[in-house]
C-alpha cells in the first residue's frame, strides 16, 4: 500500500483530507511535530508528503527513497528546497488558484482602512480623542490617489481590477508584464518610479532571492510620498529592521501586514505593538469555501500524480 504523510494540518478543525485518501489504495496518517526531521523514522516509507510551513531541506529529503511528491497547503514553496526536490525527481505540488478573492479582498480591505486611517482613528478613540481630524490629516478621497502594486499574479491582478471602478490612479512594477497586458488606465512602471509615486503600495510577488527584503532602508528612502506599506504575500520580503526604522522617521507612514519574516512571531515582536502598524495573523487566505478548496485540490493533486495522470500545478521540472 502507498503512503503518504500530511504534516501542518494542526490548523484545520477535523480530518477532511481521509475522505478522499479513504477511496484509494493510499494510506494517510497526520503527524504534528516542529520539525520533520523529527519524524523520519516514521516517514522513511512514504510516498507522498504534504506540508504547511514545514521546511522541506534537503536533510530531510535524503531520508526518502521511495518519495514521488511533496504537496504544499497553498501558494508560496519557499519552505521547500526546490533543487534538491528536483534532483531527487521529487515531484513539489501547490495550490494557487484557492483563494485569489480572499487575499485580495484582504488587501483591499487594507488598502480603504489605511487610506481612511480606521486603525488609528480606532487607537485614538480609545484614548478618549473624539470628532478630532487633526491626528488624521491629510486624508484623501480614493480616487486622488496613487496605488503602486508590487506583483501582478493572480492576486495582485484581481486586487487592481477591484480597484480600478473607484477611479484610484494605479502604478505597477513586475518585470514579467508588459503594458499591453494592463487593465486600460494602469500604468507599468520601474521599482523606482512606484516608491516615489506611490500614496499606498501594496505587494503580491513570491518570495524568491531576488524579492527577499525587497523592501529596506535603501527601498524606504525613494519612498517621497510617506506611503502606507500593505504586505499579504511573504513577510521575509521587507526587512522588518529596516520597516520599524522606516515607520519611526515617518519615511512609511503606515504598515498593514498579514505575514512576518519570523511565524508565528514573539508576543513581543515589536511590530505588533508599533502605533503605526498593524498586524493580521496570517489569515488572508481564509474563507470557509477557501478552505475546503485547498484541502480538497491539494489531496486530489497529491493522489493524481502518484496514479500518473496530469497534473495542473507542479512547481519544478525534470
Amino acid at each position: 500500500m502507498r503512503k503518504v504523510a500530511i504534516l501542518g494540518a494542526d490548523i484545520f478543525e477535523d480530518q477532511r483530507e481521509l475522505t478522499l485518501f479513504n477511496t484509494t489504495d493510499i494510506e494517510a496518517t497526520y503527524y504534528s511535530c516542529k520539525d520533520p526531521l523529527d519524524l523520519v523514522d516514521k516517514l522513511a516509507d512514504i510516498d507522498g508528503l504534504i506540508v504547511n510551513l514545514e521546511k522541506v531541506t534537503p536533510e530531510l529529503l535524503s531520508h526518502f527513497e521511495k518519495l514521488k511528491v511533496v504537496g504544499r497547503y497553498g501558494v508560496g514553496v519557499d519552505n521547500i528546497d526546490l533543487k534538491a526536490a528536483t534532483e531527487k525527481k521529487v515531484a513539489v505540488i501547490n495550490v494557487p488558484d484557492y483563494c485569489v478573492d480572499e487575499v485580495a479582498e484582504h488587501a483591499v480591505s487594507f488598502i480603504f482602512a489605511v487610506n481612511r486611517k480606521l486603525f488609528t482613528s480606532a487607537s485614538l478613540t480609545k484614548q478618549g480623542v473624539w470628532g478630532k481630524v487633526k491626528d488624521l490629516k491629510p486624508i484623501y478621497p480614493i480616487k486622488d490617489i496613487t496605488l503602486g502594486v508590487v506583483g501582478t499574479g493572480r492576486i495582485g491582478m484581481k486586487v487592481i481590477q477591484t480597484m480600478v471602478p473607484f477611479g484610484t490612479k494605479i502604478v505597477v512594477f513586475d518585470p514579467y508584464i508588459k503594458q499591453e497586458n494592463l487593465p486600460d488606465g494602469v500604468m507599468l512602471v520601474s521599482f523606482d518610479e512606484l516608491l516615489e509615486i506611490s500614496d499606498i503600495i501594496t505587494i503580491h510577488c513570491p518570495l524568491t532571492e531576488q524579492t527577499r527584503h525587497l523592501f529596506n532602508t535603501a527601498s524606504f528612502g525613494k519612498m517621497h510620498r510617506k506611503p502606507a506599506l500593505i504586505n499579504v504575500s511573504r513577510g521575509p520580503i521587507i526587512d522588518e529592521v529596516d520597516l520599524l526604522a522606516a515607520l519611526d522617521n515617518g519615511t512609511v507612514s503606515f504598515a498593514a501586514l498579514d505575514v512576518m519574516e519570523v511565524e508565528p512571531p514573539a508576543t513581543d515582536a515589536p511590530l505588533l505593538h508599533h502605533p503605526k502598524a498593524i498586524v493580521t495573523n496570517h489569515i488572508a487566505w481564509y474563507s470557509i469555501q477557501a478552505e475546503v478548496k485547498l484541502r480538497d485540490l491539494l489531496v486530489t493533486r497529491v493522489i493524481d500524480y502518484l496514479d500518473g495522470k496530469p497534473v495542473p500545478s507542479i512547481v519544478n521540472k525534470f
